[in-house]
């Protein structure tokens, strides 16, 4: 599994696109959900949407690794998600408790990843 990390519109998703040659078929948004583990090259994108909803049902974040290990354990799929926790500290409890969970999913998922690469500008970083 590949991690592609980067700010709002900083071209995360091209740049996997591109590098990976992934089709419209095999790009899954986690906003709806997680998708069928399948065989073939894919690309999740807005991981932070899919923690999102897992704070609002109070996971852990080894309980969203978990989740996400049918995906990751896969060489051939590429993670994508928005850096979301380098703002202001929000005054909601719940708005706190997802920036740190996001933070502690990209960590676990940072440390399985064969690559990690940020992305700035449309500029890659490779951090792994």
């Amino acid at each position: 599994m590949d991690l592609i990390i980067g700010g709002a519109y900083a071209g995360k998703l091209t740049y996997a696109v591109k590098e990976y040659g992934l089709s419209q078929g095999s790009l899954f948004d986690l906003a709806n959900g997680l998708p069928a583990p399948r065989s073939a090259p894919c690309c999740l994108y807005h991981l932070e949407a899919f923690t999102r909803a897992c704070a609002v049902s109070s996971m852990r974040a080894e309980e969203v690794a978990a989740a996400l290990a049918p995906f990751t354990d896969e060489r051939h799929v590429v993670i994508v998600s928005r850096e979301i926790g380098c703002g202001i500290v929000p005054m909601d409890a719940l708005e706190r408790a997802y920036r740190e969970l996001h933070g502690q999913v990209l960590a676990l998922l940072a440390a399985k990843a064969a690559r990690v690469v940020r992305i700035f500008a449309g500029i890659e970083e490779v951090l792994k």
